[in-house]
This record gives C-alpha cells, sequence and structure tokens, in this order.
C-alpha cells in the first residue's frame, strides 16, 4: 500500500495564507506565459503584432543590438559555448532572417541565441506574446515523460480523446523532433537538462504555437484507445492549468505533520519574499521549528519541488535551522549582500536530525544555492531529480528595449555564487536518490517521490526497532 501523508496526517496543520508573488523562474517564457497563456482566459481574439511583418533592416539592426549586447554585458558569454560556436550560430540565425519575417518568427530567431549562453536568468520576448489569441495555441494540457507525449487534459476536445492518451505527432511533426527542438529556445544553466524537461511541460502551448510560427489549427495523431487517430483539434476556450499532487499547497508555504510517524513536511514553492516580504518568510520558518521542536518531531521533510529562487536572504535564513556550524552564504567576490559574505550562526532550536530534501528541475537560482550548501556541508538527504541550478548563476540583471521591434533582452551582469566552490558549475544538484515521477504517476496524482521518503523514514525507524 502507498505512503499518502495525508492519509495520516496529525490534527496540528499549518497553512501560511499570503497573497504572495509568483515563484521566480527566469526562463523564456516566464514574463507573460504564467499570466497571459497559463492560467487565465485571454478575451483578445485578434493576431495582435505577433504575425506583423518589420523591415529586413530593422530585424538586422536589432538582431545585432542584441547580440552585442549579450556578449558584451554577460559576464560569461562563452563559459558552455565555445566563441568558435556561438559565432556560427549567430551568423546562421541572422541568415534566417528575411523580408517576410514575422515578429514572431524573430523571437524565435533570437530566443536560439540566448539559450546558447546556456544562462537560465538570460532571456528575450515581446509583448506581443500577451496577446496570443486560443486559436493559436496548442489546445490541451500535455506532458513529455521522456520523448513520449500525453494528454493532461484534452480540454475541449473531450468528446474525442481522453487523458492518457498519447500524441504522435503534431502539424506532421514527430513529438521528440519537436521536443529537441523546444529544448534549443530554453534556457537554463550550464548543461542541466532537467530545468528544460519541466518547462517544456510547463509552457508547451505556447513553445509549440512558436514553433509552429503561430498556426490557426492544428491536427494530431494520436494513439487513442489502442487506435492510431488523425484529429483536427478544436481550440481551447478553458486555459486553466491542470494540477497535479505539487499543486497542494497553494500558497507557497505550508506545513504538514504526522504524529504518529513524528515527521513533519515543510513546502516551500517559493522564496520570492523580498524587503518588506522577508518577515512573512521568516515568521513561517520560525513557526515550523517551533512546532517541531514543541512535538519533538524526528523526521523532517522539506520539499522545494518547483521552487524557482528568489531572495537568497529566505535561502540563508532556512539553512540556520539545519546546520550545526556557522556558515558564509556568499562568496566574497558577490557584490552587495555584505550579511550574507559573513559567518552566520545556526539557530538554537535548530532541527538535529539530516531532513529529506525533495527536489526536482525547476530548483533554480536561490533554490539552487541553497542545495548547493545542504550539498556541501552533508546536510540533507536529496530526493528526487536533478535540480535546474547549483552553486553558482549570474543575475544582478538589465532589461533592455530592442530599438525596432520592441523586443526586450534581460542580460546578467554578474556572476553569483555560494561558497559550495567544491561542488561541479556543470550541472545541477544530483540527489542521493532518483526518483523521478512517470506520466501515470501525474494522471492518477501519486506523489511517488513523497511515498519514497516517507518509506525510507519508515524503513529507518524499523531498523532502529530491531
Amino acid at each position: 500500500m502507498p505512503y499518502r501523508f495525508a492519509d495520516r496526517q496529525a490534527s496540528y496543520t499549518l497553512t501560511i495564507n499570503f497573497n504572495m508573488m509568483k515563484k521566480y523562474i527566469i526562463l523564456i517564457l516566464a514574463t507573460f506565459t504564467l499570466i497571459s497563456c497559463g492560467q487565465k482566459s485571454n478575451s483578445n481574439d485578434t493576431t495582435g503584432n505577433i504575425t506583423k511583418i518589420y523591415a529586413l533592416e530593422d530585424y538586422q539592426e536589432d538582431f545585432n543590438e542584441m547580440v552585442e549586447l549579450l556578449l558584451k554585458k554577460h559576464p560569461q558569454p562563452y563559459a558552455f559555448t565555445s566563441k568558435e560556436s556561438l559565432d556560427k550560430l549567430i551568423d546562421d540565425q541572422y541568415n534566417k532572417i528575411t523580408d517576410s519575417t514575422t515578429v514572431g518568427r524573430f523571437i524565435w530567431i533570437c530566443e536560439e541565441i540566448v539559450a546558447a549562453i546556456h544562462c537560465g536568468h538570460a532571456v528575450v520576448w515581446a509583448n506581443e506574446l500577451h496577446k496570443l489569441p486560443k486559436s493559436m495555441v496548442f489546445p490541451m494540457n500535455v506532458r513529455y515523460d521522456g520523448s513520449r507525449l500525453y494528454i493532461m487534459d484534452p480540454k475541449n476536445n473531450d468528446k474525442r480523446l481522453s487523458a492518457g492518451d498519447e500524441i504522435l505527432t503534431i502539424n506532421g511533426v514527430n513529438v521528440e523532433t519537436l521536443r529537441k527542438e523546444i529544448f534549443k529556445h530554453l534556457p537554463s544553466d550550464a548543461y542541466n537538462q532537467t530545468g528544460k524537461k519541466e518547462n517544456v511541460n510547463n509552457y508547451f502551448r505556447q513553445m509549440c504555437a512558436m514553433f509552429y510560427d503561430f498556426p490557426n489549427s492544428y491536427q494530431v495523431t494520436v494513439k487513442h484507445k489502442e487506435k492510431i487517430e488523425e484529429i483536427s483539434l478544436v481550440k481551447i476556450e478553458n486555459l486553466a492549468y491542470t494540477k497535479t499532487f505539487l499543486d497542494h499547497c497553494e500558497n507557497n508555504l505550508c506545513l504538514d505533520t504526522d504524529l504518529e510517524s513524528s515527521t513533519a513536511r515543510i513546502t516551500i514553492r517559493s522564496f520570492s519574499y523580498y524587503k518588506k516580504q522577508l518577515p512573512v518568510f521568516k515568521s513561517f520558518v520560525d513557526s515550523c521549528f517551533q512546532h517541531i521542536n514543541e512535538s519533538q518531531i524526528e523526521n523532517l521533510i522539506i520539499d522545494l519541488r518547483n521552487n524557482g529562487g528568489g531572495d537568497p536572504y529566505c535561502g540563508a535564513y532556512l539553512l540556520q535551522y539545519i546546520t550545526e556550524k556557522p556558515f558564509t552564504y556568499f562568496d566574497k567576490s558577490v557584490k552587495w549582500y555584505r550579511k550574507l559574505k559573513k559567518p552566520i550562526q545556526p539557530k538554537q532550536n535548530r532541527f538535529r536530525n539530516k531532513p529529506y530534501i525533495l527536489i526536482n528541475g525547476e530548483c533554480f537560482s536561490t533554490t539552487g544555492h541553497f542545495c548547493s550548501l545542504v550539498k556541501e556541508n552533508n546536510l540533507g538527504i536529496f530526493i528526487g531529480d536533478e535540480t535546474g541550478g547549483t552553486f553558482t548563476c549570474n543575475d544582478f540583471s538589465k532589461s533592455y528595449k530592442l530599438d525596432n521591434t520592441d523586443l526586450i533582452l534581460r542580460v546578467p551582469t554578474r556572476i553569483v555564487k555560494t561558497t559550495a566552490s567544491t561542488l561541479t558549475n556543470k550541472h545541477g544538484i544530483i540527489p542521493d536518490h532518483q526518483v523521478i515521477p512517470n506520466i501515470d504517476n501525474f494522471l492518477t496524482s501519486t506523489d511517488t517521490v513523497l511515498n519514497y521518503t516517507l518509506k525510507l523514514i519508515e524503513d529507518k525507524k524499523l531498523v532502529s526497532q530491531q
């Protein structure tokens, strides 16, 4: 029988209900997708300016401006792609611009160059992407499981298709070919693929539209009830996100306890509690560990999955509760954050055992920093999938508007790294126990990562009783 944490939950449950900022995910579509296309309906059903065509020389000027800003302002544009390779890509993309290129296709061309920097904080976008008509976005919620694509919610196509049906092709293109192409346009730190894996699912509807240059219809080949069928899809009306087991904590900060197993689970979906909001985060963390101490909880799970980062002061504050020794958060080369470049003391009522820390590819930026210090100092047991961030990233970003097309380019200007200097910068934090949910887990809302962790806790308890 699978372990279900909520089924065994004790009477004490704490949920902080604050109207917080959305989680801090800096990637290609974060600026516009969640608001305009992911969860809220869009009353604008015209093409807006996404199919507008600028003069060839306007595109060329903006392209050159983007490249110049990216290479001059970014602190390490050649860290993961050689100058020779990047220069070749720039030439190839430049040659793709024609006098019939739409602004939407121009964005797609520029994205591949920005993504080639291998920096998850570098992005390019346009305000026109706020106004995509429903007919242009892919009209179902789907999810990749490896190279295979499945329907999570057929939306308005529910009379012909069902959740769990496998999509084989879209508009004549194999879904694995499509996935690989989208990957080229999604930024991520270093050579990390797990962040791209998560975000190709999160933003598939819009990235699919961009790949096909914003079509007004979609035809799919689908495996439905063991039969292969070709179906022309109906446009989407309900743009709501399909909730999964990762959405149990709707307000970013939650504490659940199970006194029977002496286990607490702290869920933190965002560290985006800046300035005046920082006391909100600290108060939540303080109350969690006060309850853990008062209840003499022996096992702690810190669930950081889908936490895209935020304020480093949040990461440092949480770390104070699980470390037994003073630590220094940031490397001395980091600009600002003076207090985080000095030794920070552990909390008196810190948790005394090693916590289990749940991670996935959306753990980015500050969450990667936090995990790097946990890993470096052997402070916890990681379960899940490789994080999208590591001990170092690039930020202190500045935004620029390109002169002719008004595209926005966001360029990091400084390297930001923790003191976990023995770790590699080539990939994220590798879990001690790799547990990757499959499509069946998402369709049945089975949290296999949490279940695995609870099984570890129970096995440890059984061993101690022998």
